[in-house]
C-alpha cells in the first residue's frame, strides 16, 4: 500500500496536501494503512517498519506534496502510537547519520511540530562542532528556511545554540561560504528592522542572540543566579553606554511584544523572562545612582513602544504584553530591599501611569485601570505614614474620573464603557474600604470631576470617613447634629479647590463681602460663576435673563465651600454664605439651581463641622424658599438615597430630619404622581421601621 501511496502522490497534480478533498485516493489509502497495521499480529513491529518506510520515502521526496504528505501522515501514526513515535524522534534528533542532513525535510517536519526543537537544537550544534562543513551547511540552510522566509515558521530562541555556533565559525573565519552568506543574510535582516540606529560599537545580531539565549535560559529551573547573572553581564557589557542599554531595551520590548501579538508559542514566557532580565540589569547596576537611572531607562522605553504600537495599530492595538510586562517590571522591582531602587521605581511607575493615562492611550484603558488599581501600588503610596504619595496618586484617580466621564457623556453606553465603570467602582471601594482618609481629604477634588449622573459613584466618595471616628446611627431618634461633638470639629481637606478662586483673587472679594456684607457682592459672585465657556455646563432655560446662563460648575463649588468655611460658626439667620446662596438659587436658572443644591449636598459627609453647616442650610432653604426649590431640594437627596448603597452619613441624617417635619407630606409635589408617591411612602415606612 505504500507502494500505492507513493504513485498516488507522484501522479497527482496537485501542489500542497491541504489542497486535498477528505475523499481523496491519497487520504483513503493513508486512513486504511493502520486499520490493516491494527488488524496484523505483531502491531508495534508492523507500526514500527511502516515508520521506517515512510521516513524513507519523505526523504526521497522532491515535490511539495510529497512533503507534506508524507509527513501529515507520520504525525498521524506517532498519534496512534507514541511508542514508535518516540523512537522514530530520537533517530531523527540523536543518529549520527549524515543521511539526516536534507533542510527541506527537517523544515517539514518542524513545520508540523514534531521535532522537539530545544534537543534538536542542541545536537545539531555538538553536530556542527565535530562534522565542521558538512553538519555546518546543513544547519544554515535549515535555520534560512526556518527564519528567512516571508513567513518564519520558528524563532531565533529555537535555534540560538546552532546560530551562535555558526556565527563563531564565521567570525574565527573558519566557516564556508554557505555559512557565511547565511549569517550576513541574518545579519542583515535584524538590521533591516532598525535602519536608523546607528550605535557605534552595537551588534544588533549578537544583543539579538544574547536576548535569545536569556529567553531560553531562563526557563529552565536549574539556571542559577551565577549563570543568569553572567549573561546579563555579557549584556551591559555589549552594549557598552546608556544608549545602548536603551536600545537593547527597546529590541527587547519589540521583540517580545511583537511575539505575543503573532500568537507565537512561549510568547507570555518570554514577556516573563523580559521582566525578569530588566530587574536583573537594574540590581547588576553598581551604585544607586545608576541603578536608579536604568529604572527610568527601562519604563520610559516601555512607555515609548507602547506609545508607538499604539499609534500604529490603532483599534487593533493588544494591550495584554504591555499591561504583563509593566505589571511584573514594577513588582519584581518593588520586592528590592534597596531604598533607591524602590523610590525610583514608585517615581518612574507613577509618572508612566501618567503619562498613559486613558484619555490619551484609550486602547490602554483597562490595564491602565488595573495598573492603578495595583495590589503593590496602594500600599506604596497610600500607606504610608507621611502622606507623601497621597497627592500623586489623587492625580491618577483624577484622570480616571475625567476619563470615565467623557465615556459616559455619551447617548448609548457599550458593554466596554459598562465595564470600565464598574472596575472605577470597584477601587473606590477598595480606597472606602482601606484608604478612607485619602478619599476624606480629596472628595472635593474628585467630585467635581464626577458626572452628575454617576450618583453611586459620588456617594462612594462621600460616604469615606476617617477609621478612628465612631458616630451615632443617623436613624437614631430625634438625633441633632449641633450637640454631636464631632460636628464641632472642622474636616482635613485639600485646599487645591480652591486655586481656582485664587488665581483670580476672587477670594479677597470673598473675605470682604464676609467682612462688610455687601449686597453688590451678590451680582459679582453670579457673573463669576457663570460664562458662556464651550466647558461650562449649560444651564439655559426658556424666557427671562437666565436664558443665557451657563455654570462653570468648578468655580461654584469652590465658591460654595470657601464661603463656608470663613462663615462656619456664624448663626444660619444671619450668616452671610446662606444669604449668598439663597441668592444664588432665585436668580439662576432651574439647573443653575440644581447644580448650587447639589453643591451644597456634597458636603453632607461624616459628623464634622461642614456637614452640620450645611445640613441646617438645606433645612432652612426647605423652610424659607419657594416650593420649586423644595421640590429640587427634595429630588437632590432623595435621588442620592435611591441608589445602591453606601449613602453618606449627612445625606441620611439631613433626609430624615426633612420627611419628619409633619408638613412635608402636604407639599404637592410628594403626591405629583402614583409613583412618586409610592416611592414616598416606602422611605418613610422604612425609616419608621428602623428608626
Amino acid at each position: 500500500m505504500l507502494v500505492e501511496l507513493d504513485r498516488l502522490i507522484q501522479q497527482s497534480g496537485i501542489i500542497t496536501f491541504s489542497l486535498l478533498p477528505p475523499n481523496h485516493d491519497i487520504c483513503l489509502v493513508m486512513r486504511q494503512i493502520p486499520l490493516l497495521i491494527s488488524q496484523s499480529l505483531h502491531p508495534q513491529q508492523t507500526m514500527l517498519t511502516f515508520v521506517e518506510k515512510i521516513i524513507y520515502m519523505l526523504y526521497k521526496s522532491n515535490t511539495t506534496l510529497a512533503l507534506e504528505a508524507y509527513t501529515v501522515f507520520l504525525q498521524s501514526l506517532f498519534d496512534t502510537s507514541p511508542e514508535v513515535g518516540r523512537e522514530a524522534l530520537l533517530w531523527l534528533v540523536y543518529a549520527d547519520d549524515e543521511r539526516k542532513f536534507n533542510p527541506s525535510v527537517m523544515a517539514m517536519l518542524i513545520r508540523c511540530q514534531l521535532l522537539p526543537l530545544e534537543e534538536f537544537d542542541i545536537q545539531l550544534a555538538k553536530l556542527i562542532q565535530t562534522k565542521a562543513d558538512l553538519a555546518s551547511e546543513f544547519a544554515a540552510d535549515l535555520v534560512r528556511i526556518c527564519l528567512l522566509t516571508p513567513n518564519p515558521m520558528t524563532n531565533l530562541e529555537d535555534h540560538i545554540l546552532t546560530v551562535s555556533t555558526l556565527r563563531q565559525q564565521v567570525i574565527s573565519g573558519e566557516s564556508s561560504p554557505r555559512v557565511t552568506s547565511f549569517i550576513q543574510d541574518l545579519q542583515h535582516r535584524v538590521d533591516e528592522v532598525y535602519p536608523s540606529i546607528k550605535l557605534e560599537g552595537i551588534n544588533c545580531l549578537q544583543l539579538r542572540l544574547l536576548l535569545a539565549e536569556w529567553n531560553q535560559l531562563s526557563q529552565y529551573p536549574i539556571a542559577n543566579d551565577t549563570l543568569l547573572s553572567g549573561i546579563v553581564k555579557r549584556i551591559l557589557s555589549a552594549t557598552k553606554d546608556d544608549d545602548g542599554k536603551c536600545f537593547f531595551l527597546r529590541m527587547g520590548t519589540e521583540t517580545c511584544v511583537q511575539h505575543y501579538i503573532m500568537g507565537r508559542p512561549k510568547a507570555i514566557q518570554w514577556v516573563d523572562a523580559l521582566a525578569k532580565l530588566m530587574t536583573y540589569m537594574v540590581t547588576l547596576e553598581e551604585s544607586s545612582q545608576q541603578q536608579s537611572k536604568m529604572v527610568g531607562h527601562i519604563i520610559s522605553v516601555i512607555v515609548l513602544v507602547l506609545a508607538q504600537y499604539h499609534e500604529a495599530m490603532g483599534p487593533r492595538f493588544n494591550q495584554k504584553p504591555f499591561f504583563r510586562l509593566l505589571s511584573l517590571v514594577f513588582t519584581e522591582l518593588c520586592k528590592s530591599r534597596a531604598k533607591a531602587i524602590d523610590t525610583s521605581v514608585l517615581a518612574c511607575f507613577c509618572d508612566a501611569l501618567f503619562t498613559l493615562q486613558p484619555s490619551q492611550f484609550p486602547g490602554f484603558a483597562f490595564s491602565w485601570l488595573q495598573l492603578v488599581s495595583h495590589r503593590v501600588l496602594l500600599p506604596q503610596l497610600l500607606a504610608k505614614s507621611d502622606r507623601s504619595g497621597w497627592h500623586i496618586y489623587h492625580k491618577l484617580i483624577l484622570c480616571l474620573l475625567k476619563f470615565l466621564g467623557s465615556l459616559l457623556e455619551k447617548q448609548s453606553l457599550h458593554t466596554a464603557t459598562k465595564a470600565f465603570y464598574h472596575g472605577t467602582l470597584r477601587l473606590l471601594v477598595v480606597l472606602l474600604h482601606d484608604f478612607p482618609e485619602f478619599l476624606c481629604d480629596y472628595y472635593m477634588v474628585f467630585v467635581q470631576v464626577i458626572p452628575h449622573t454617576c450618583i453611586q459613584l459620588r456617594n462612594m466618595v462621600l460616604s469615606a470617613f476617617p477609621l478612628v471616628m465612631h458616630f451615632p446611627d443617623p436613624l437614631t431618634p430625634d438625633l441633632c447634629l449641633g450637640l454631636l461633638p464631632e460636628c464641632k470639629e472642622d474636616p482635613s481637606i485639600v485646599m487645591s479647590y480652591a486655586t481656582i478662586l485664587t488665581e483670580q483673587q476672587f477670594n479677597l472679594k470673598i473675605d470682604q463681602f464676609i467682612e462688610d456684607g455687601s449686597s453688590s457682592f451678590y451680582k459679582d459672585a453670579l457673573d463669576f460663576i457663570t460664562s458662556s465657556s464651550s466647558s461650562s455646563v449649560d444651564s439655559s432655560v426658556d424666557g427671562d435673563s437666565k436664558e443665557q446662563q451657563h455654570v462653570r460648575e468648578d468655580v461654584l463649588n469652590a465658591l460654595v465651600l470657601y464661603t463656608a468655611t470663613q462663615v462656619i460658626k456664624i448663626p444660619t439667620e444671619s450668616n452671610p454664605a446662606i444669604k449668598l446662596y439663597m441668592y444664588l438659587v432665585n436668580h439662576m436658572s432651574p439647573q443653575g439651581s440644581y447644580l448650587v443644591l447639589g453643591a451644597m449636598a456634597d458636603h453632607l459627609r461624616y459628623p464634622n463641622s461642614h456637614t452640620q453647616f450645611f445640613s441646617q442650610a438645606l433645612l432652612h432653604f426647605f423652610q424659607e424658599m419657594s416650593e420649586q426649590t423644595k421640590e429640587q431640594i427634595t429630588r437632590i437627596l432623595l435621588e442620592r438615597l435611591i441608589v445602591n448603597r453606601p449613602h453618606p452619613w449627612g445625606l441620611l441624617a439631613t433626609f430624615i430630619g426633612l420627611i419628619k417635619e409633619p408638613k412635608f407630606w402636604e407639599h404637592s409635589f410628594v403626591r405629583s404622581s402614583t409613583e412618586i408617591e409610592r416611592l414616598f411612602d416606602n422611605v418613610a415606612r422604612s425609616i419608621k421601621r428602623l428608626s
